[in-house]
């Protein structure tokens, strides 16, 4: 026998939210080429002249600072192909992970009991006294944003409304 209090008022809701959330990464490919270009083109340069002064070890040390550079920008992009998806839908909220390498984790929880806090920096959903922190390599207004548009699609939920993912309006969302 089921009693009427197991079930959630919100769970009559349609429809789905669906959010994707990535580090904002502000230089492309082609500007990575670009400045990797100017990088090289201005290490030789220096180089040249160090090497035609007879100050030749300092040309390598040029090509060593090209190669570190070129280095942290590898890094930087590498660690930008992390994701997390936020999704609302039969009666959950999935927060799934996905690290740089490829590796996913899945964690869901009931979405009525569902919170959205922004506190001291960081952004935790709450449900039952658990804590998910979400979105860690958001700035604090990417956060807020993020923020808003959750406890909207929670509040929608709740209500027994349409759920509708947002659009993408940074460069944070896809």
């Amino acid at each position: 026998m089921e009693s009427t209090h197991d079930k959630p008022i919100g769970s009559g809701s349609t429809g789905s939210f669906y959010m994707s959330l990535h580090p904002s990464q502000s230089l492309s490919r082609v500007g990575f080429i670009i400045l990797m270009s100017a990088v090289t083109a201005v290490s030789f340069v220096a180089g040249a002249f160090f090497w035609a002064i007879g100050a030749w070890p300092v040309f390598g040390f040029f090509g060593l600072d090209v190669l570190l550079i070129y280095g942290a920008f590898q890094l930087n992009f590498r660690a930008a192909r992390r994701r997390e998806i936020v999704e609302i839908n039969h009666d959950m909220v999935q927060i799934t992970r996905i690290a740089s390498n490829g590796q996913s984790v899945r964690e869901e929880i009931q979405a009525y009991w569902s919170r959205i806090v922004l506190q001291k920096g960081k952004l935790w959903l709450t449900n039952r006294g658990r804590i998910y922190e979400i979105g860690y390599f958001l700035g604090e207004e990417e956060k807020e944003q993020v923020r808003e548009i959750l406890a909207e699609a929670l509040d929608t939920y709740r209500k027994g409304g349409h759920l509708q993912s947002p659009r993408p309006s940074t460069s944070i969302m896809s």
